[in-house]
């Protein structure tokens, strides 16, 4: 699992360079997975280890990041312009929030 870090570091430090390429790397052996990605629109990663994975992404839409345990139990969470969003389900039953960006400016206070 230490690979993960480090392709994420040698993407991160190519980023400016790649800015409008689209490159990507996957790595599995024996149901263990690794992969990481950066493009003109952002950088992701992930993990799994049979069926149990997680993944984030970072980008000019936001920021997310989620996990799952098979199809049985999943969660999710991301924050971006519009506000922080964030759920999960166990099977058939979820909930979820999402609480809106507010700022104050002018003495008056914008919501998105």
């Amino acid at each position: 699992m230490k690979i993960l870090p480090v392709c994420l570091v040698a993407l991160a430090l190519f980023a400016p360079a790649l800015a409008f390429a689209d490159v990507g790397a996957r790595v599995e052996v024996l149901g263990v997975g690794v992969g990481a990605h950066v493009g003109g629109h952002g950088v992701g990663a992930g993990a799994h280890v049979g069926p149990v994975g997680a993944g984030a992404g970072a980008g000019d839409r936001g920021v997310g990041a989620g996990g799952h345990i098979g199809h049985v139990v999943e969660t999710g969470a991301g924050v971006d312009r519009h506000g922080v969003d964030g759920g999960a389900h166990v099977g058939p039953v979820g909930a979820g929030i999402h609480a809106r960006h507010c700022r104050w400016r002018h003495h008056r206070r914008y919501c998105a």
